[in-house]
């Protein structure tokens, strides 16, 4: 059977450019006061948990195949690695330039925004409703104040706005082919969602500027020449991803947790979405260090609920094909948001569910299906099932209102969990002591939990996260640190200081003055950087002593001592039990091990 494509021959809409205009000028202020509201968030938020790992990795590598195509924690995203490794050349840690580009990208999909709607529905005033249902949706803001989260959200939701309005472009007027895939490869370079980008398109196309049977009209749209390119992009993603997988090491993807995933879904679906797509939640609990958890009152939900069931009801009432607007947006939100959070997160707790970024990029979709479920988009016929009654235009204008109030409140409210300045203090302070004392010898340590997470293991520590704030050769030496008598470490509050103490000290010499030869400390490590030897002893010589740890000996040269003993940290990364120390060649008869501890340094007192 042949499909043929149901609009008339020469059907062609004329489509306004993005140009002035009173529409325009109102779409572009709403944008602006949004993103005042965004960069005060931004403001009070900072680097945290993955930033680091991020500018780490980027310290670490060039520009080459390998990092680029680096899974992260089941993320698949040349595009956001790139721009980490360009701003981390730029300045890295510059705060000042990340909420730069991310207010930048924002802006941009805001934009884009409006030119899809404008594309849809035509230069009319009511594409500013959900335009500002977009601008001001509080489900995005969490996503955007954490940077590693904004490398994914933001430049989806840019890719998503910009390859629908690419392709309604192409498919009224024949003009920019190969737009949309373009806007669709982009989105996948920055996130692994950007592969639902060509279903959505197929969707929304056949379903709104297709005619007839919603199944016809898929089946002509996919008539169309490009589609085959999509496919093409789609599998070629999808090939490249299974062959580098592996590279995520141990941040690989392990499945969900059955017992967690009714909790993620209820919580997602259930609360999550529906009342941050209507302007809440407007109360967040579970601070994390990322910012707090969608925590909506029982009341909220219900209200939420009821308003998405009200306008369902009417826009199908009075609208013939609103019911697939809806269609698409279920679809969505539970094939592209609420599958893959349960696959790669529901892992260790169920309140990933309360977390908005996962939701972040279906605020794109309900602003546009509540659209092209309630106006008729330019050139549809028969759209109005029946006369809309006078007074719900004044109603709608009323609900647009009152759902930006409640967004401003969520989005305040969302600001206030923010603990930027504590990172930003502590970074400050490291950034300064480094400078002050480039050619201290640092040891290792790892970084308050509000900066990075412990299940990070050995990338939290301080040469890691850092590193990047110095130059190549400190970097290196504070990843192979040196044996020393006065080794330094970084406090918890990120400034330099002596290395105070070392955890467990055996410094009971039972009954004699000093440790026999040979003898064995009960010392049991996993091996690894961050651990050191720390050696009590006296000698009226210079000595070179060995500890031994599992077959890994670690040898150093200690200096002779005052009469009352000296102290000597020797790093140790074996693995092992038993501790012992040793003393190669001369000075044995004249050296006294007086105690030893073995562990991670801590800061002087």
């Amino acid at each position: 059977m042949t499909v043929q494509d149901e609009r008339p021959a020469g059907f062609q809409i004329t489509l306004p450019s993005l140009g002035t205009g009173p529409v325009v000028g109102a779409g572009l202020l709403l944008v602006a006061i949004s993103l005042a509201f965004r960069a005060s968030v931004l403001g009070r938020a900072y680097f945290v948990e993955d930033d680091f790992l991020f500018v780490a990795a980027a310290g670490d590598s060039g520009l080459t195949w390998d990092y680029l195509t680096r899974v992260h924690k089941g993320h698949f995203m040349p595009g956001a690695l790139t721009l980490v490794w360009v701003l981390s050349a730029v300045a890295p840690y510059s705060w000042a330039l990340v909420s730069f580009v991310t207010i930048a990208l924002q802006a941009a999909a805001s934009v884009m925004f409006l030119v899809l709607l404008r594309r849809l529905f035509g230069d009319r005033p009511w594409v500013l409703a959900p335009l500002a249902v977009y601008v001001f949706a509080p489900l995005t803001v969490p996503a955007m104040s954490w940077w590693s989260a904004a490398l994914n959200a933001v430049p989806l939701q840019l890719a998503l706005a910009g390859a629908l309005a690419a392709h309604v472009r192409y498919a009224r007027t024949g003009q920019g082919r190969w737009h949309a895939l373009i806007w669709t490869a982009a989105g996948m370079a920055f996130s692994t969602k950007g592969v639902f980008i060509p279903f959505v398109i197929l969707g929304v196309s056949s379903a709104f500027l297709g005619r007839g049977l919603w199944a016809r009209s898929i089946l002509a749209e996919l008539r169309r020449p490009g589609w085959w390119a999509q496919g093409a992009l789609l599998a070629g993603y999808a090939v490249l991803y299974l062959l580098r997988r592996d590279s995520a090491g141990s941040d690989a993807l392990t499945g969900p947790k059955a017992e967690l995933v009714p909790g993620v879904v209820r919580r997602l679906l259930g609360e999550t979405f529906p009342t941050g797509a209507v302007g809440g939640p407007l109360r967040w609990g579970g601070v994390t260090a990322t910012g707090g958890l969608a925590d909506p009152e029982a009341v909220t939900v219900v209200a939420s609920w009821a308003l998405i069931a009200l306008l369902v009801a009417l826009t199908c009432v009075y609208r013939r094909r609103a019911w697939r607007a809806w269609a698409i947006l279920a679809a969505y939100v539970v094939v592209a948001d609420a599958v893959p959070t349960v696959i790669a997160r529901a892992t260790l707790w169920d309140m990933v569910g309360a977390e908005t970024r996962y939701v972040a990029d279906a605020a794109v979709l309900f602003a546009l299906c509540l659209a092209l479920a309630a106006l008729p988009v330019a050139g549809e016929e028969d759209a109005v099932r029946r006369r809309t009654p006078g007074g719900l235009p004044a109603a709608a204008g009323a609900l647009t209102a009152a759902f930006v109030v409640a967004a401003l409140v969520s989005t305040n409210a969302y600001a206030d969990t923010l603990t930027g300045d504590r990172v930003r203090t502590y970074l400050d302070a490291a950034r300064q002591s480094l400078a002050e004392a480039p050619d201290l010898d640092v040891y290792d340590r790892p970084v308050p939990p509000h900066l990075v997470l412990p299940w990070n293991g050995s990338r939290r520590l301080t040469s890691n996260v850092l590193g990047p704030l110095t130059d190549p050769e400190t970097r290196q030496r504070m990843r192979d640190p040196r044996p020393s008598a006065r080794p330094y470490v970084f406090d918890d509050a990120g400034k330099l200081v002596p290395v105070g103490r070392v955890v467990p000290f055996f410094d009971e010499v039972a009954g004699a003055e000093c440790y026999p030869a040979g003898a064995v400390f009960p010392v049991e490590s996993m091996g690894g950087p961050g651990m050191v030897v720390a050696l009590a002893y006296t000698s009226e010589v210079p000595v070179r002593v060995v500890a031994d740890l599992g077959g890994t000996e670690r040898a150093a040269s200690l200096p002779a001592t005052p009469a009352d003993g000296g102290l000597f940290y020797v790093p140790h990364d074996g693995a092992g039990a038993g501790l012992r120390v040793t003393v190669a060649g001369a000075g044995a008869q004249d050296f006294c091990l007086r105690a030893v501890a073995f562990g991670e340094p801590g800061p002087a007192l």
